[in-house]
């Protein structure tokens, strides 16, 4: 406590009553005064709201009639974060809140496909709960960020993935600007990810990705997962684009393939590759001008080299994908590179 106050509160301590609302009044004109010299509006620190908190709580409802650094409504505000509630108000009444095993059954109705408010609702009342309304069921999902049924379709998306893990892929185009001797010429290539491990395969690049180039790669997909260790594909994701042709469908058929089509308008639907795509773009591609299509091909082969081998990825506790052993703990620790040190990749050596 600063010493400039202790005269005062020995002069409080000494007083008789009279005495003491007297000193009283005359620190209240005094605090008057100064607060009208003042800014209308004076910031405060989390520091000294604390303080007045901790003392006007002591007040009670006659702050009102003292307080002036802050409206009397604005330090009733402070006091709801801390747990209180607005003084002079009751408690609401209503609907009792609703039991946690009931709430846990209704979320659990609506991981469900399919399940509204209504399905859900029937099913409780099938079990003999009749103690929730429909209000109170779309409350609970509303509660906890889901939507109705039809609105509900990224987890029914989510687990047709996992359903069909083993043997689903997903296919994207990209494109990229090659300089050759007739200046800058459009390259494409065709990525193909699967889904459960995150293999991925990368067709060479072309400038012209016609229907006979299409119907090749349809025939060489099967036994390019099968040389990555791989079970024979069955599903292939893809978009709309018109380089997916009737000729290229049939084929990927005729080779127990069956191409999925997408809704337009629904990226996030083949979110994978798409990242997949970016990332190749943002940690290789980009930092480079190519120069021919070999040369393509070959930052593209570095970059997939990398991701296989010797990149981290979160979702199998940050090992590479073709390397699922436990990390050596011990050993020095060395740093190889490609691309001219642009990729990077540290690892022990005993």
């Amino acid at each position: 406590m600063n010493a400039p106050h202790l005269p005062k509160l020995l002069a409080f301590g000494r007083s008789d009553h009279d005495q003491l609302i007297a000193q009283l009044q005359f620190l209240t004109v005094e605090h008057q005064i100064l607060r009208g010299k003042l800014p209308k509006r004076i910031s405060l620190t989390k520091r000294e709201r604390r303080r007045l908190i901790r003392f006007g709580e002591v007040v009670g409802p006659a702050l009102r009639n003292i307080i002036t650094i802050v409206q009397y409504s604005t330090f009733q505000k402070w006091l709801r974060p801390n747990g209180h509630k607005k003084r002079g108000f009751k408690a609401k009444t209503g609907r009792p809140p609703t039991r946690r095993d009931l709430k846990k059954l209704v979320l659990q109705m609506a991981r469900t496909p399919g399940w509204g408010y209504t399905r859900i609702l029937g099913e409780l009342r099938k079990l003999g709960i009749m103690s929730v309304s429909r209000s109170t069921v779309r409350s609970i999902l509303k509660e906890h960020g889901i939507e109705p049924a039809p609105d509900r379709a990224e987890p029914v998306w989510d687990k047709f993935l996992k359903r069909h893990a083993a043997t689903l892929w997903s296919c994207d185009f990209f494109t990229k600007k090659v300089l050759t001797a007739r200046g800058y010429k459009r390259y494409t290539t065709l990525v193909f990810m699967h889904i459960e491990s995150r293999k991925v395969l990368v067709t060479k690049a072309t400038q012209h990705p016609t229907n006979n180039w299409m119907c090749r790669v349809a025939e060489c997909f099967p036994l390019m997962a099968k040389e990555l260790g791989l079970q024979s594909p069955t599903i292939l994701v893809r978009d709309n684009d018109v380089l997916y042709t009737r000729e290229f469908n049939e084929t990927l058929q005729r080779e127990g393939v069956k191409p999925y089509p997408l809704p337009i308008k629904s990226p996030l639907m083949n979110a994978h590759i798409e990242r997949w795509i970016k990332s190749l773009k943002v940690e290789c591609l980009d930092h480079f001008v190519s120069v021919g299509g070999m040369h393509l091909d070959y930052l593209i082969s570095e970059y997939v080299e990398h991701y296989h081998h010797e990149r981290p990825h979160q979702g199998i506790g940050n090992r590479p994908i073709m390397n699922s052993s436990p990390p050596a703990t011990a050993g020095e620790i060395k740093c190889d590179t490609r691309l001219g040190g642009l990729l990077r990749h540290y690892h022990r050596v005993a």
